[in-house]
């Protein structure tokens, strides 16, 4: 990752960061809490430091345009997911079978795009266990996000670019790559028997609300 300037001194994360939309975003642009209230950790504003997934992030839509922020947060303020905090925080929001209450500013975990609802629904239906899931996360290596909850004061700076011609059909292709790939992986890991492993019912069950 390219260093930026640090607004909150050594101890802090600072990294370009990126955002695909149909419209250019700069920073007074973007709105809280979001209009993703059910989207993988919640409502917020979701960034990338790949430029190639925020690339991917402007498919399907009209205008494909990728936004460029520096963003520099303490460490103190980025909440960074454990592979089963991942798990319990996706369930809450997508089944909204409980309250899921996050007190971080900035949440950090896994990418959880339309390429996760291949497996995804066999753990939500019961069909495979939370360490399947997350062994199907790790092989397809679909990337980590940002989430931004509720102010802009991390980001520092905006650019933006238009994606299209050649960078728009390689975005396409890795995409659909990464599809057959978690397929693939798919169908080798439920085959597999793991000690230990907690399904669906399994974190519903362990309270009305999840805290992190």
């Amino acid at each position: 990752m390219e260093r930026i300037m640090n607004a909150f001194g050594e101890n802090a994360i600072s990294t370009k960061v990126f955002h695909g939309s149909d419209q250019v975003l700069g920073i007074a642009d973007i709105k809280f809490p979001g209009p993703y209230p059910k989207y993988d950790f919640g409502p917020g504003f979701y960034l990338t430091t790949s430029k190639f997934v925020a690339e991917e992030w402007t498919l399907g839509k009209q205008e494909h345009i990728v936004n460029e922020y520096a963003f520099s947060a303490p460490k103190n303020d980025v909440f960074v997911l454990s592979d089963w905090d991942w798990v319990r925080i996706v369930v809450g929001f997508r089944l909204n079978k409980y309250r899921v209450f996050l007190k971080s500013p900035i949440i950090y975990g896994f990418i959880a795009d339309d390429r996760m609802d291949i497996s995804l629904p066999f753990f939500l239906r019961g069909e495979i266990g939370d360490q399947r899931l997350i062994r199907c996360l790790n092989f397809c290596n679909l990337g980590k996000q940002y989430l931004l909850r509720s102010n802009d004061e991390y980001l520092s700076s905006h650019s933006s670019r238009s994606v299209h011609g050649l960078e728009l059909a390689r975005a396409s292709d890795r995409k659909s790559l990464r599809r057959r790939d978690m397929e693939t992986s798919l169908l080798k890991i439920r085959r597999e028997v793991l000690v230990g492993e907690k399904y669906v019912d399994d974190y519903l069950k362990e309270g009305d609300y999840y805290e992190v």
